[in-house]
């Protein structure tokens, strides 16, 4: 078969972001799957890391989860000793999450695995390669970061992102 029949399915954004999602799994489950982590649980680890004794809200605000999905991860991490809440000082209502003891430990463990995925995800570009790939990539989703620092959402008149998981996959296993 030819495969240039294909060209036009491979010339669209939302094919190419789909397949770059299966490399992204592909390569965490390669690196990470021994520790029985999902990419979504590790991302939470990650973000209460990063800003310990945030409540749930500004989590799933932060991580563009919505407040169901990242409830069901949070009550696994907890289950598993990784995290704590705790009442929060800025709310009546909220708890801060906190990495527990366990949950730091592991956090240090993984840390060089996370710059691996990442330097493998990268590795077929260059380094102006990369560079321009995560700032088009920060701009196409609206992220303020060291690539694309500034108010991209408005800039590029977008809407906040609207990044909730909410694929089958992604629930079964987060």
């Amino acid at each position: 078969m030819d495969p240039s029949v294909f060209t036009p399915l491979y010339d669209m954004p939302a094919h190419l972001l789909r397949r770059a999602a299966q490399r992204v799994t592909s390569v965490f489950e390669a690196e990470m799957g021994y520790l029985g982590l999902t990419a979504s649980q590790l991302g939470l680890l990650i973000a209460v890391h990063l800003k310990p004794g945030l409540e749930q809200r500004e989590i799933a605000e932060a991580t563009h989860f919505d407040a169901a999905t990242l409830g069901g991860v949070i009550r696994r991490l907890e289950a598993q000793g990784m995290i704590e809440r705790r009442p929060s000082a800025r709310s009546t209502r909220g708890q801060a999450v906190y990495l527990s003891a366990r949950g730091e430990a592991l956090y240090q463990q993984i840390e060089p695995h996370v710059s691996r995925i990442q330097q493998t995800l990268l590795s077929p570009l260059s380094g102006d390669e990369s560079r321009v790939f995560m700032t088009l990539l920060s701009k196409l989703l609206g992220v303020n970061n060291t690539h694309c620092p500034g108010d991209t959402q408005a800039a590029n008149g977008l809407p906040p992102p609207h990044s909730r998981v909410t694929s089958d996959s992604e629930r079964r296993s987060s």
